[in-house]
């Protein structure tokens, strides 16, 4: 699966009635699913009432926001995100699986993509540290 997994003019995820975790289950209306929603509503407070609008680009990410400046935390100075929806035109959305199974499945694959983003910044910094150890050390 790729991520994001909704972005632009799509405004739910997936656009055939199928599970796409499992691919086996029917999903969307009129069948039973797991959903993970969420946006926002431009709001008329004349009406008090509001909707999705073009003018408005939703989003859902994870992110890992390690310590720095002095703070104290595990994978320092690393900032990583992960898009789930990017950009989605009218500023709500939907993604639909089949079951909890199926959605805490996506969610975990989404946690999985984070960690390794850290995992390849970490080691990215530690290549980094080396070198720069052994420039120092060949200096006079």
């Amino acid at each position: 699966m790729r991520l994001p997994t909704i972005k632009g003019c799509s405004n739910y995820y997936p656009k055939k009635a199928r599970c796409p975790w499992c691919q086996k289950n029917k999903v969307l209306e009129p069948h039973s699913f797991a959903g993970l929603a969420g946006g926002a509503m431009l709001m008329d407070r004349k009406r008090e009432n509001g909707g999705p609008d073009n003018r408005m680009h939703g989003f859902l990410a994870i992110d890992w926001h390690g310590a720095h400046d002095g703070g104290k935390g595990i994978d320092r100075d690393i900032y990583e995100i992960v898009e789930i929806a990017k950009e989605v035109r009218g500023g709500q959305f939907d993604l639909c699986f089949c079951s909890t199974k199926c959605l805490r499945a996506y969610l975990n694959f989404c946690v999985d993509e984070l960690e390794k983003k850290i995992r390849k910044q970490k080691s990215k910094s530690k290549t980094s540290l080396k070198r720069e150890a052994a420039k120092n050390h060949r200096a006079p």
